[in-house]
């Protein structure tokens, strides 16, 4: 048994949408051997995820194992989702920031903390793009192909800036260290409008999303240190008003402490292996 976790970057053009492209592949020889269970965190990204294979993959949701689609997007997400992969199999991803919408023209207020087949969201087009890259073997390939899919997008989009785009873009700049009274007073808005902004085309508030975006960089930060990382350090580094408070935040969006996370030698996904 075997796990790896690879990611693309997007070329320039694309780079405001796209974050990366990701592969993961689980190979067994055994069958329909299951992967160790993976934790999907929340990144405060959109995924469209598709699997390259026949066989997919289950979540846990209430309790119970459930396939997920072939061919899925999944919106923001506040929660972790436990997932593994059943039999060998790879599963491609294009993790996009929330303003890539607009190459979709959708909406993702109905898309919090939930996830869809592709064609429900996104009509024929994808689905087009999804045989194509069926079963194709060569990372790069796969790729090209996605490429060539969001660049057809791309040359339709009205190159178009609100303040909700520009408001997401200092978020993650600030690594999630941002007042939203200072945000909206810069974005010479009120900080009500930006709230009804955000919950109709992302279903959830600004400052929901500013604390996952804090948590992301935080998680990140120690991702692929040496030894169990200071978690005073850690707090104060990323602006948490103590530890209590990080820990607190962290276990919200984790669903567990941070030494046990730090600890779980068991996950591949979104981890990249030096």
């Amino acid at each position: 048994m075997a796990t790896s976790y690879q990611e693309v970057k997007p070329s320039a053009a694309l780079q405001p949408y796209v974050e990366c492209y990701w592969l993961h592949h689980f190979e067994t020889t055994n069958g329909m051997e299951e992967s160790p269970v993976q934790r999907c965190m929340p990144f405060g990204a959109l995924e469209l995820i598709i699997h390259l294979d026949d066989n997919c993959a289950y979540a846990l949701f209430e309790g119970r194992w459930q396939k997920l689609p072939q061919a899925f997007f999944v919106g923001i997400y506040r929660d972790t989702v436990q997932w593994k992969a059943v039999g060998p199999g790879r599963k491609f991803g294009i993790r996009l920031k929330p303003e890539s919408m607009q190459l979709f023209n959708v909406s993702l207020g109905a898309m919090f903390n939930h996830f869809t087949e592709l064609s429900n969201l996104l009509g024929r087009d994808i689905e087009r793009f999804v045989a194509n890259v069926y079963g194709l073997t060569d990372m790069q390939e796969v790729v090209t192909q996605a490429e060539h899919f969001l660049a057809g997008r791309l040359r339709s989009l009205k190159n178009e800036r609100s303040y909700l785009y520009e408001a997401l873009r200092l978020i993650r700049q600030a690594n999630g260290n941002v007042n939203m009274d200072s945000l909206s007073a810069h974005l010479s808005i009120s900080k009500r409008q930006l709230e009804r902004s955000f919950k109709d085309h992302y279903g959830t508030s600004p400052k929901l999303y500013q604390r996952i975006i804090r948590f992301r960089h935080a998680y990140e930060s120690f991702q692929q240190t040496a030894a169990t990382p200071n978690w005073l350090d850690v707090s104060y580094n990323f602006g948490y008003a103590d530890q209590a408070h990080f820990i607190r935040d962290f276990k919200e969006f984790s669903n567990d402490v941070p030494t046990l996370v730090y600890q779980d030698v068991n996950q591949h996904f979104r981890t990249l292996r030096r």
